[in-house]
Parts: C-alpha cells; sequence; structure tokens
C-alpha cells in the first residue's frame, strides 16, 4: 500500500466519474426520448437521420399538395354536376319548344333559356379554387389541347400531374359543327334540329370534361395512399436509428446508479486505510 497517492481510492473514483458520465447520458436520452441529441453522440446515424426527416418532410408536404388537388378536383365536379343539370333543363325546354306552342309561348321558354345560359357562364366564370379557375381561360382557344398546370405530387423535379384547364363557357359550348348553345335561338322552330344538335354537343363536352377530373381525382387519391405508406415507413425507419429505446435506457440509468452508490461507499472505505495504516504504525512504537 502506498501513503503518497491512495491508489485505490483514484481508481474508484476514475470509475465512479465514468459511471456518472453514462448516467448522464442517459438521463438525457431519457428525458428527450432521442438518443442522439448532437453529433458527437453518432456522426454516421446523425447524417442518416436527418436524409430521412428531409425525406419524410417533403413527402408530408406532398401529401398536402395531393389533398389540396383533391380538394380542388371535387369542387370542379360540382361546378361540373351543376353545369350539367342546367344543360338538360335547356335541352328540356327546347324539345318544348318543338311542340304545339304559340309564339308567346315561345318568348317565355326562350327568356328562361337566356337565363340558364347566363347561369352557366356566370358559375364557371366564378368557379374557382384558391384563385386557381380550371374552367374558363382567355388562352384556352379549342378544347381540344387545352392549357395544363403543373401540380406537385411527389418530392423529386419530375413527380407532377399534368391538370388540363378547358373554357366550358356557353360560347365554346358547342357540337361538331361548331353550333354554339351561346346562339341557341327557339323562337324559330326551323332550328330546331340545329338547336338540339348544339345541347347535344355541349352536354358531350361537359360530361367529357368532367370524367377526365374525375379520372385525375383517382390518379391523385391512389398518389396519396403510396405517399402515406412511403412516409410511414420513412418514419419507422427514422424513429429506429433516433429515438429512444426507453426500457433499455431505464435499465442502463439504474445500473449505473447502483454503482455509482457503491462506488462512493466504497471511496469511504478505502479513503480510511492510510489512518489504518498510522495505527499500525503507531502500535509498533
Amino acid at each position: 500500500m502506498r501513503l503518497n497517492q491512495n491508489m485505490e481510492s483514484l481508481n474508484i473514483y476514475r470509475n465512479y466519474k465514468k459511471n456518472l458520465s453514462n448516467q448522464a447520458v442517459s438521463l438525457n436520452r431519457i428525458s428527450t426520448g432521442t438518443k442522439i441529441n448532437s453529433a458527437k453522440d453518432n456522426p454516421n446515424k446523425l447524417g442518416v437521420s436527418e436524409g430521412l426527416r428531409l425525406q419524410i418532410r417533403s413527402l408530408q408536404m406532398a401529401e398536402k399538395n395531393i389533398q389540396d388537388g383533391v380538394s380542388m378536383m371535387q369542387t370542379v365536379d360540382g361546378t361540373l354536376s351543376t353545369i350539367n343539370e342546367t344543360l338538360t333543363r335547356i335541352k328540356e325546354l327546347t324539345v318544348k319548344s318543338g311542340g304545339a306552342t304559340s309564339e308567346d309561348d315561345l318568348d317565355v321558354i326562350q327568356n328562361e333559356i337566356n337565363q340558364l345560359k347566363e347561369h352557366i357562364d356566370y358559375t364557371v366564370n366564378n368557379s374557382d379554387f384558391n384563385g386557381v379557375k380550371l374552367l374558363t381561360s382567355d388562352r384556352v382557344v379549342n378544347n381540344d389541347y387545352p392549357k395544363f398546370l403543373d401540380h406537385k405530387v411527389g418530392s423529386t423535379s419530375d413527380e407532377d400531374i399534368k391538370i388540363p384547364i378547358f373554357n366550358i363557357t356557353t360560347n365554346m359550348l358547342t357540337d361538331n359543327e361548331g353550333n354554339s348553345i351561346a346562339n341557341l335561338d327557339v323562337t324559330d322552330k326551323n332550328n330546331l334540329d340545329k338547336n338540339l344538335s348544339s345541347i347535344d354537343g355541349a352536354i358531350q363536352m361537359v360530361t367529357s370534361v368532367r370524367s377526365k377530373y374525375g379520372a385525375i381525382q383517382n390518379r391523385m387519391e391512389t398518389s396519396a395512399e403510396n405517399l402515406t405508406g412511403s412516409s410511414s415507413n420513412l418514419v419507422s425507419t427514422e424513429s429506429r436509428i433516433r429515438d429512444t429505446d426507453m426500457a433499455l435506457e431505464m435499465a442502463e440509468y439504474s445500473r449505473t446508479a447502483i454503482l455509482n452508490e457503491t462506488s462512493i461507499a466504497l471511496m469511504q472505505q478505502s479513503n480510511k486505510f492510510p489512518q489504518e495504516i498510522l495505527r499500525v504504525l503507531e502500535n509498533m512504537k
């Protein structure tokens, strides 16, 4: 045994400081819920975790974009449904005008048709989703080749859905011969066949536009489901890398706590060794 340096006590103290540091790490992990709280904890896994977090947040924002897109498609579908009903009423009135009707009756029918046509234009011009209008555009000349709106549905540069923008005002709702319902006039019974042809063409055009938007909505909903699955998998992976295993850390905290208490008790005993040596020396006199 050495008198100048109590090596046993110093060794116990060194182990005590080490256990105390380990206990502090465990306590920090338990209190924060994460086992990587700074770069020094695990530099390699920190980089992987941050990359996963970036992907997760990008996918979550893409999901929100898709939800907005679905809401926009639902809004457009509601508008098109209203226009379809209005066109159906216009056709009923047009067929009625071909029956036994007087000139006064034809004027009444024409007046109602004019009101319905104005209703279509008003509905189209005032239908939008957050300022985005899909059913009217001054830049669309031919509805067979519409302008497109790029809608982001993923986290990479090429994950877009092209949403067509149509113009279905009464001037653009025509049949194959170009007869527009904007020029619909039932006061002249000689125009009955042309009127019915233009209405059928308008209904077919609106139905076609509605089906295209319905297909886009289905695609968006499928993409949303795929993104949800991918995001969940990434969250699970990131959790395994970064989140604390509470059971393991509680066991580690308890272990280091016991060792620290034991070290304190041993240091108290080892610090008495020099005094015991002095007593031995006293007895040697």
